[in-house]
């Protein structure tokens, strides 16, 4: 199991960041994970849909707590954000592996696929939009857009971090500081290291863990009602080695972001 290779949150991302070579050798790497998935029971229970995750959101029950139950809410009206992430993963003794990223991102029209546009170092690194996608590899933009989509090559998306809060509630303990609620966790719950393993690192692999130590900030806007920063640590033992895991995403401008606002660059497309 290729692991090490596929430690951080998309695949793809991973590769475009990291600047591969050439083109053949990112679209076979493609290729070869959506085997792979398939292989680990086919690629719809790998990557959730945002509609889907949407419609789980709109049914779900009302729980105990107030300011959840609105951050519930007001996701169902969230068209558009801007995502500032930064992840760093290592396991066994290899080399750990990095991805800054500031995304812009929208949601499609009438169920369409979103939009999206990724940014890393001050750089553009990817372009999405209609169906279309395009990253830049370091020397040339290649056109993916029959391999990968948005949906498939960023995961972080604000609909799945609220269905990861919902998730794991229970958990969570709750402090309130003016307009800010803060939700926290430092334990050993594998439930919790699951749920922010699919957010963050999704390609981390099936790793059998003997030991695991989580810790989570999630930082509420209650009078926005919506997520404003999610910090995520874990660290543990496998079959192999000890793993790390460190995570954060910060979500800001919800619905300032136009369809126009992001557009594919004809240069990208020649």
């Amino acid at each position: 199991m290729k692991v090490s290779k596929y430690l951080l949150t998309t695949l793809t991302v991973s590769l475009i960041l990291a600047g591969c070579s050439g083109a053949g050798k990112v679209e076979d790497d493609i290729n070869e994970t959506s085997g792979e998935a398939s292989e680990a029971g086919g690629p719809d229970e790998e990557v959730v849909p945002t509609q889907t995750v949407k419609e789980k959101l709109s049914h779900m029950g009302e729980t105990d707590d107030e300011i959840l139950n609105a951050v519930i809410g007001q996701s169902q009206d969230i068209e558009s954000y801007q995502a500032l992430l930064n992840l760093e993963g290592k396991l066994d003794d290899a080399r750990p592996e990095s991805l800054d990223a500031d995304v812009r991102f929208r949601e499609g029209k009438e169920d369409g696929p979103p939009s999206l546009h990724l940014k890393s170092g001050g750089e553009d690194r990817t372009f999405s939009k209609d169906g279309e996608t395009f990253y830049y590899n370091g020397t040339d933009w290649v056109n993916i857009s029959d391999s990968a989509g948005a949906r498939s090559l960023y995961q972080v998306t604000y609909n799945n971090a609220v269905l990861s809060l919902a998730d794991i509630r229970d958990h969570l303990e709750k402090e309130e500081d003016g307009n800010t609620v803060t939700y926290s966790y430092d334990g050993k719950s594998e439930k919790v290291f699951e749920t922010f393993k699919q957010l963050f690192a999704e390609n981390f692999g099936n790793i059998s863990l003997s030991e695991i130590d989580n810790n989570l900030e999630i930082e509420v806007d209650s009078k926005e009602h919506t997520i404003k920063e999610i910090d995520y640590e874990a660290e543990g033992e496998t079959e192999t080695g000890p793993f790390e895991l460190t995570a954060d995403v910060e979500f800001r401008s919800f619905n300032s972001i136009d369809d126009d606002d992001i557009e594919i660059p004809e240069k990208v497309r020649n």
